[in-house]
């Protein structure tokens, strides 16, 4: 009897374990061209309960567990008509590849319901709703209203930081994207935002990586304008043009970006030199100098996609910027003690740096795919200086005039390999990244003493082999890395090699009701810049001299963040949410390439020599907690987010140590195509070696209004709905500012410490007013996404400014 009851119930327990492991699978794709359709929301349900949900991923695959019992089956996808089915689930169950439908409906009358940020243990799903759409004129714009709370969207030049000022990378369909390509994107095309906080080791140490998933189209094409300029400081602009055109397999298209900026400056400097000679003290008030900059970025871009298949993209880009009046210019006057200077120091530079990508993909049967990347680069640069201090008066006869001409030539061939492989719950990514660069600069540097021409060669060379695995087991994901780098570095006969590991592990859990819990723990290194090991001295001014170090070594950076974050679930009806989470992270740079100055002693006058050295370590502490509470169903988001950075640099002589808690505070609002806005950030300042970087202190105020064009187009006998749009918005920068914008830089050194003080009063409340419109023309296709995209962009030129 008792060995019966036994069986029974180990039958029972049995049958209990298989009923909440059983699993439903599938693939979902276009119904027409048979494309994989990315994140498509899967759902299992009973009556009117969801048990279980998904979306696809980047191949269209989903999978859910359910127990035994009958069910609902649906999928819906914006732009898609829905589909429903029903399963008797008494095992595991692969439904092979279910098609979708284009609707004949305009896209913005296609509403996702459900939760607008959906929680995953490996990212978070921005799902734009209709409001969000209508009140966004292009993809910076909407990345802005969904006020993700670690990201910071900067809508006077569409920079984009984490809250910690750690560069995002961006990307459109897994393709890696610039700032002026996803201000090309139309809002109406974008089906959901994946935001990842633990990029894998392909993302090469990134902090954030924000993906736009983006329906493409199929033929005709789209034309964007964005041009948005100052009314109290017309020198300020930003203009955006961008078209494409597709037709067949093939799509062209052209990208123009430009931002100029014609504005005047006033300096303030406060600097004492304690050399062995005697002690000076400078005190320096400046006049409103001006800063002249006209920035150009311009892309050719030829698509070739043969279905899932193959794709082979070509882009031509050019970054071409001319600054006849550079940023750190000044006109001033300098006080040291009875006596007084006048000081001009001016500074032109120009550089053109065209580049050639070529990138291919290839996907094999069973989830199998191959990435390739090539791109060359050729930067030619040139920097004109001259910095005079004239005595005024008959006490002081000694001038001084240091004229310095650079001119740069610099070529680097990127190449990337990647191939993945994906399981229903494993993944591995394999690859090698190969970076090589030849630099030759030419320097002259004149004065009244002396006149010095040099000429540095450089040839580097950078290599990354990376492999990771990534596996989930129901609520647990983890991912485990491993890297090395070596890095190869050539010049005037001398030679440094040398390796870095690179391992890293990520581990995420959801303890369900919104609970989540991410850890990441890295190893990265990095190499000097070009420009830090030139092997050629710089005149800055009468007193300071900038000097490159050949000898310098590549850093090892270690690095452990740690993300507590909870979310809501709103109650029927109520349209509110509300999300709390608790970021914190620590990292170590040893032997980091930091600032060193000492005293050098040259025709019997003392110099501060400002150069570079490998230093004992660097330490980071930052925390950042934030609140955010959506109401109206994300029509009306509040978000603060405090933050904590703490700093100790350890150099070979000095250590310094930096405290700054600030805070950012946003309201988002949108209604019916109206959208209104305001945000205050405090400083977030920044400490390395013996530079302290006061962050900006901004805030801002606006309103904008879009408006939808539509009109069907007729193409071959079909109708397509094409969804152009309209709009203005109007920004007053720092409305509450007395002074302005102001920028503040402190060195700290015990030799040659000075305080750099800037301030832009035509910033305080300045108005900026905005028109885009987007004219869309041509039904839709989808395209193969592009995965990889590498640029160089740096000159390598050693920098003689102040």
């Amino acid at each position: 009897m008792q060995a019966r009851i036994f069986v029974l119930a180990a039958a029972m327990i049995c049958a209990v374990s298989m009923a909440a492991n059983n699993k439903v699978s599938g693939v979902i794709k276009d119904a027409a061209d048979k494309t994989a359709l990315i994140g498509v929301n899967v759902s299992l349900k009973q009556g009117d309960q969801q048990v279980s949900g998904t979306v696809t991923d980047a191949h269209g695959k989903f999978s859910l567990e359910a127990e035994t019992g009958e069910f609902v089956l649906e999928c819906s996808y914006i732009g898609y008509e829905p589909i429903g089915m029903s399963l008797a689930v008494n095992g595991n169950i692969h439904l092979g590849t279910i098609e979708m439908n284009e609707v004949s409906t305009e896209l913005s009358e296609v509403v996702v319901e459900g939760d607008a940020v959906i929680q995953k243990v490996d990212r978070q799903i921005l799902l734009p709703n209709k409001e969000q759409l209508g009140a966004s004129s292009d993809g910076m714009s909407l990345l802005q209203n969904l006020q993700i709370p670690r990201i910071v969207v900067n809508p006077a030049d569409n920079t984009v930081k984490t809250l910690a000022n750690q560069d995002v990378q961006l990307r459109i369909n897994g393709i890696e994207a610039s700032n002026s390509e996803v201000m090309a994107i139309n809002p109406k095309d974008v089906i959901r935002i994946e935001y990842h906080d633990q990029p894998g080791v392909r993302y090469n140490g990134t902090a954030a990586v924000i993906n736009y998933i983006v329906r493409h189209r199929d033929t005709g094409g789209n034309l964007m304008l964005n041009a948005s300029n100052g009314v109290t400081m017309p020198g300020w602009g930003e203009y955006h043009l961008a078209g494409k055109v597709n037709f067949g397999k093939s799509s062209f298209s052209l990208m123009t970006h430009y931002s100029p900026r014609d504005v005047y400056w006033t300096r303030t400097n406060a600097e004492t030199y304690n050399f062995s000679t005697g002690t000076i003290e400078n005190r320096e008030v400046g006049e409103p100098t001006r800063f002249k900059m006209n920035p150009v970025n311009i892309g050719l871009t030829y698509n070739w996609t043969n279905g899932e298949k193959n794709m082979l993209n070509i882009t031509l880009r050019d970054f071409m910027k001319f600054t006849p009046q550079s940023k750190t210019n000044r006109d001033s006057y300098l006080y040291q003690g009875t006596d007084s200077f006048a000081i001009h120091d001016h500074e032109s530079t120009q550089s053109i740096s065209p580049s050639l990508d070529i990138y291919y993909e290839h996907n094999l049967p069973d989830d199998n795919h191959l990435y390739f990347d090539l791109v060359g680069t050729y930067i030619n640069s040139s920097n004109d200086r001259r910095f005079e201090q004239l005595p005024l008066g008959a006490t002081v006869a000694d001038t001084t005039d240091v004229t310095s001409r650079v001119k740069g030539n610099k070529y680097s061939l990127i190449g990337e390999a990647i191939y993945e492989k994906d399981w229903e719950n494993i993944a591995l990514t394999v690859g090698v990244r190969h970076n090589q660069q030849w630099m030759e600069n030419q320097y002259l540097v004149e004065s009244q003493k002396s006149k010095v021409e040099s000429t540095v060669s450089m040839t580097t060379a950078e290599t990354y082999a990376f492999a990771e695995v990534q596996q989930r087991v129901k609520q647990f994901s983890y991912a485990v890395g491993i890297g090395a780098m070596h890095t190869y570095i050539e010049q005037a006969g001398q030679k440094q090699s040398n390796w870095i590991a690179r391992p890293q592990l990520t581990m995420s859990y959801d303890f369900g009701k919104g609970v989540f819990w991410k850890y990441k723990g890295y190893v990265s290194g990095y190499q000097p810049s070009l420009s830090a090991m030139s092997d050629v001295v710089q005149q800055i001014d009468k007193y300071q001299i900038r000097q490159g170090n050949p000898n310098l070594k590549p850093v090892m950076f270690v690095a452990n963040e740690m993300q507590l974050s909870w979310q809501s679930t709103p109650s029927a009806g109520s349209g509110t949410n509300v999300n709390l989470s608790l970021w914190a992270n620590y990292s170590y740079d040893h032997k980091p390439i930091m600032d060193e100055t000492f005293e050098q002693l040259i025709d019997g006058q003392s110099y501060a020599v400002r150069t570079y050295a490998n230093h004992r370590g660097f330490h980071r502490l930052q925390v950042a907690p934030s609140v955010q509470v959506r109401v109206l169903n994300n029509s009306l988001i509040f978000t603060v987010a405090p933050f904590a950075n703490y700093y100790v640099s350890l150099g070979n002589s000095y250590t310094h140590k930096h405290f700054n808690p600030g805070v950012r505070a946003s309201i988002m609002g949108m209604y019916n195509g109206w959208q209104f806005f305001g945000e205050v950030t405090t400083r977030s300042n920044n400490l390395w070696g013996e530079t302290l970087e006061y962050g900006e202190f901004y805030h801002h105020i606006g309103v904008g209004y879009n408006a939808d064009i539509r009109g069907p187009h007729r193409n071959q006998g079909t109708v397509s709905h094409g969804v152009s749009s309209w709009g203005f918005r109007a920004m007053l920068m720092n409305p509450f500012s007395v002074k302005g914008y102001s920028s503040d830089v402190k060195d700290l050194s015990a030799l040659a410490p000075n305080t750099q003080h800037a301030e832009m009063r035509d910033f305080r409340q300045m108005l900026i007013l905005n028109f885009h419109c987007n004219l869309d023309f041509g039904t839709q296709r989808r395209d193969s996404g592009k995965r990889i995209n590498n640029e160089d962009k740096e000159n390598g030129i050693l920098s003689g400014t102040k």
